[in-house]
């Protein structure tokens, strides 16, 4: 790994989950104040609103992309919806984008302006008035767009995977030769679901030849394809994270000039996480990749996996021994390994702390964090997070409480639909001896059955989870 940070750790884990019910989400949804901003007389949708629209939401909201359910290409729809729009953009809940104005400017930044949301709000309180099409002017903006990924490659395994009958989480490693016959780069990436419906997450590894007899006795050891993977591929051989997917995630191209080598003989491990709350179907989803070839000599970027642990006590009005943290790590151990029955411990030690250090935790309000001391300078080029069902807020800074500090993401208000990785409009030099601290927040009063919560595999354990994309100078 090239860019080295002092805490090293040994494996990483999901990197997203299932979403909340809408219902969920709206209740803790903040209206935006914009009775301040001033907006045309008369707002008509082809004057005033389309070219919102058409600029911001009709990437996804269109068929065949991710809200295609829900399509805005035609005006009869989106006055359809007028009073559901409204709400969404009043709320900041549409277009989706949970990072605060706080942190550094991103790049694909899909939220709306306080005068966009204010005419969107001032035509649908008029009525929703069409107004004469004539009047459309294209946005002078440039909105959002899905980014193109070249299909260079296409990774899927030979036949549909079918989900354990026994398990709520399921986690399947599917390993697919690379067949290029030259090195090359990778310098595009998206994963195309088969079944949302069960799709927790995957993360995308590259192992070299070494790793080639341990998949051939893994593979399809027990009839299936793939083998069970909780916690990593567990192949005993060093691996690459080159990227992962989750519920909202984007297709992602990386910087120019920048790219992950890969080479012949080497394999990509797709490690799948398949919540099986509402669907258990044959699933066979794919992974695209977009390649350069390697007489371009790109620079090499690594990905870093950052967690933190996850000490989440029961609300004061829950009693019981499922409230006892010892039971919490056998569940994970039944659960999900022996492996998981030490791996609290092992968060607390690799960060220099102890359970004092979450005395003050509670059930409401539990709080998990993890400083990075950096060994060595580098550019960050985008940050990801992750967590579950009870998350309610995630920070990554850097040397917090200087005077120097600076906030790479801060995401205030949690949410399971729309979990993603952030590129900054300008990339950040770092240098040597800064402090990089990861955050996390959970509510266990959001839990349907609250019980001591411990890092574990499942939807309905939790994670404190990030990730920043780099290059050494």
């Amino acid at each position: 790994m090239r860019v080295m940070i002092l805490v090293a750790l040994l494996w990483c884990s999901a990197l997203a989950a299932l979403a909340h019910d809408d219902a969920d989400h709206d209740d803790d949804a903040e209206t935006i104040d914009v009775s301040g901003v001033s907006v045309p007389e008369h707002v008509s949708y082809h004057e005033h609103v389309r070219p919102i629209v058409e600029a911001n939401c009709v990437a996804c909201h269109a068929d065949g992309q991710i809200a295609g359910y829900a399509p805005f290409t035609l005006a009869e729809d989106v006055v359809w919806a007028a009073p559901d729009i409204k709400f969404h953009v009043v709320n900041g809940l549409m277009p989706p984008w949970p990072p605060s104005r706080e942190n550094l400017p991103l790049k694909y930044d899909r939220s709306l302006s306080d005068q966009e949301i204010a005419i969107i709000a001032a035509w649908v309180d008029d009525g929703a008035p069409l107004g004469d099409p004539h009047d459309y002017v294209p946005s002078a903006t440039d909105g959002f767009t899905l980014v193109d990924v070249r299909a260079d490659l296409v990774l899927q395994i030979d036949e549909p995977y079918t989900p354990a009958e026994d398990v709520l989480d399921d986690y399947r490693c599917f390993a697919i030769p690379l067949d290029i016959d030259a090195p090359q780069y990778i310098t595009g990436f998206d994963y195309i679901v088969d079944v949302a419906e069960m799709a927790h997450h995957n993360i995308v590894y590259l192992f070299d030849e070494r790793a080639t007899r341990a998949i051939q006795r893994r593979n399809y050891a027990d009839g299936r394809p793939g083998w069970s993977c909780y916690g990593g591929p567990g192949l005993s051989a060093e691996a690459e994270w080159i990227g992962g997917w989750g519920p909202g995630a984007m297709p992602v191209i990386v910087p120019e000039g920048t790219g992950f080598i890969i080479r012949p003989g080497q394999h990509i491990v797709i490690e799948m996480h398949y919540n099986l709350r509402t669907s258990r179907e044959p699933d066979q989803s794919r992974v695209i990749l977009q390649l350069e070839p390697a007489e371009r000599q790109l620079a090499e970027l690594t990905l870093v996996p950052l967690v933190a642990p996850v000490e989440i006590p029961c609300p004061d009005s829950v009693e019981g021994p499922q409230c006892e943290r010892e039971t919490a790590i056998e569940r994970a151990k039944e659960l999900f390994g022996q492996d998981r029955r030490y791996k609290p411990d092992y968060l607390l030690r690799e960060c220099g702390q102890n359970l004092t250090d979450y005395a003050a935790n509670t059930g409401e309000n539990a709080r998990g964090y993890c400083d990075y001391p950096l060994t060595d300078s580098f550019t960050i080029f985008s940050v990801g997070a992750h967590m579950h069902e009870l998350g309610r807020s995630f920070r990554l800074e850097l040397n917090p409480g200087e005077e120097d500090s600076t906030l790479l993401l801060d995401i205030p208000d949690w949410d399971f639909h729309w979990q993603d990785h952030y590129f900054f409009v300008e990339p950040l030099q770092v240098a040597r001896g800064v402090v990089l601290r990861m955050t996390c927040v959970w509510d266990n009063s959001l839990s349907d059955e609250p019980r001591y919560v411990v890092w574990g595999e499942g939807t309905s354990d939790e994670m404190c989870f990030g990730s920043v994309l780099a290059l050494e100078p």
